[in-house]
């Protein structure tokens, strides 16, 4: 490929012959398709899968149109790689600018004569055509048997074995379930494949949704279930398949320092680190928007875990002039790491109900005497006290088994609720976690004070209801696994990070 320069191959015009490019004009208007360009990719692609090109020549009468319509910079490589290794596996050379010329010209008239073959065969009926398309996945051949071009992996977090892309087994279970599909890509996540997926019947959507539990049963999921949601464009859905463990990936703490070191730093914000989503992007938001965070998950759903990636986050963005922790841990192991923090709330971790309480009691009097100070200065919150000089930390109150707390001192509850209901101007913003979520301790009164929810796995879809008021929490994976919900968004799945004791002791270390 010396004589083969991908810029100059992106520069030019290519053609075919005037027979192909009436095939392509009229599909298409067939397919509703905005250009040329598209019908031609999927003939070029449709040749290539047939094999070796015939010794025909082929006249070049056609109209013209740009490489930069038929191509783009990302996969103009991948394209000419298609091109020369199909020709190399049949005797060919694919070496020059007029070799590569001749080859698309080639390929491109095969492949239109073949589709116009396909749409004649198919009574020019659209959906049948495009179940043809979907049966031979012409829409872009293969580069290897393991992965297709268009596959992507945007988790690069580390760990487990490669991922494999099923689209052909979700291709033909949802056949079998019939419902026709296009699988247009696969995005491997730190657990979980992303399969954006063309409908072919709109009317199959309602289908799709209900019939979950069968694809799992079908794609061999075991007791994890797929899950199906709106993709970004007309009639595309985009369904989530969980992995095995041997293909997981990792989100350890130094993507958490990575992201708590990147971006912009706002004082009057409390930017904290949930993990990374389904497809691998940071997922985080601000406390203080929240404005209260209720936490719910099993033993072993990673529920400390994630409190303390919430904790590590802030105190990684946060100093003792803008912060302060007011730590309640009931159990009394949780939070132990935290004691010397000289930005804890009365220098202590409350473990006994006597003590959480008159913590409480002390916060709401806090809260109080804010509300004063802002009536006193003609502000309404506490970003705007800071702006007339009033050096005024957050503080957030964190509560470890928040039932425990509630069953041991009934009084707690009151306190609590106050703080939900009011102190989101003063600054003082609550993140209540518990591992046996029950309707009687989180009350309606506490939870509608409460919009943002992180629910990890639960045993029933009554205790996904009670914490993110509906079910899907029962399915989770375990292990970080975890649902989003914030007040005003729509729900969001995310894999939390995964943090070792020692880990979390080292960070808070170098914060005494």
């Amino acid at each position: 490929m010396s004589d083969l320069d991908l810029q100059q191959a992106l520069s030019s015009r290519y053609k075919t012959s005037l027979e192909a490019d009436s095939y392509t004009d009229q599909l298409r208007q067939h397919l509703a398709l905005e250009t040329k360009a598209q019908v031609a990719r999927l003939a070029i692609g449709r040749s290539l899968a047939m094999g070796k090109l015939p010794d025909t020549t082929i006249d070049g009468q056609g109209r013209d149109i740009p490489a930069s319509s038929l191509f783009t910079p990302e996969n103009i490589g991948a394209w000419v790689g298609l091109l020369v290794t199909q020709a190399l596996a049949h005797g060919h050379v694919v070496d020059s600018m007029e070799s590569l010329r001749l080859a698309i010209r080639a390929h491109w008239h095969r492949g239109a004569l073949s589709l116009w073959s396909d749409w004649v065969a198919s009574n020019e009926n659209y959906d049948k055509f495009i179940e043809t398309l979907v049966a031979r996945r012409s829409d872009m051949p293969e580069v290897s048997p393991r992965k297709p071009l268009n596959v992507r992996d945007d988790a690069d977090i580390g760990g487990g074995k490669t991922p494999e892309d099923a689209s052909a087994t979700l291709l033909k279970a949802l056949d079998e379930l019939g419902i026709k599909v296009q699988v247009k890509e696969a995005i491997h996540g730190p657990r979980i494949t992303r399969y954006r997926v063309l409908l072919m019947n709109l009317a199959d959507s309602t289908k799709l949704k209900r019939s979950m539990s069968q694809l799992g049963l079908a794609m061999n999921l075991g007791e994890a279930l797929p899950t199906v949601a709106n993709g970004d464009e007309a009639k595309i859905v985009f369904i989530d398949l969980p992995r095995s463990k041997d293909t997981w990936t990792t989100v350890g703490i130094e993507r958490l320092r990575e992201w708590a070191h990147s971006g912009s730093y706002d004082p009057n914000q409390l930017m904290v680190y949930a993990g990374v989503s389904v497809t691998g992007e940071d997922l985080s938001f601000d406390l203080a928007a929240a404005p209260h965070l209720l936490v719910g998950g099993t033993t072993g759903s990673g529920k400390s875990v994630c409190l303390h990636s919430l904790l590590l986050s802030l105190l990684l963005r946060h100093t003792l002039d803008t912060l302060q922790l007011a730590l309640i841990d009931p159990k009394q192991v949780e939070f132990r790491p935290y004691a010397k923090l000289p930005n804890l709330y009365r220098n202590e971790v409350a473990t006994e109900a006597t003590a959480a309480r008159e913590m409480l009691e002390e916060l709401v009097v806090e809260m109080e005497t804010r509300y004063g100070m802002f009536n006193r200065l003609g502000v309404n919150n506490i970003g705007e006290a800071r702006h007339k000089g009033q050096a005024l930390p957050f503080i957030v109150v964190c509560i470890e088994e928040m039932a425990d707390l509630v069953m041991q001192d009934q009084n707690v509850e009151p306190l609590i609720a106050r703080l939900a209901q009011k102190a989101r101007a003063a600054g003082i913003h609550l993140v209540l976690a518990t591992q046996r979520p029950d309707a009687k301790i989180f009350t309606g009164l506490i939870r509608s004070n409460i919009p943002g929810r992180i629910a990890l796995t639960v045993q029933k879809g009554t205790e996904s209801t009670i914490i993110l008021d509906e079910i899907g929490a029962e399915n989770l994976l375990g292990q970080g696994d975890m649902l989003l919900k914030l007040s005003g968004e729509p729900l969001r799945r995310a894999h939390g990070v995964f943090l070792r004791p020692e880990q979390v002791v080292a960070a808070i270390g170098k914060k005494v």
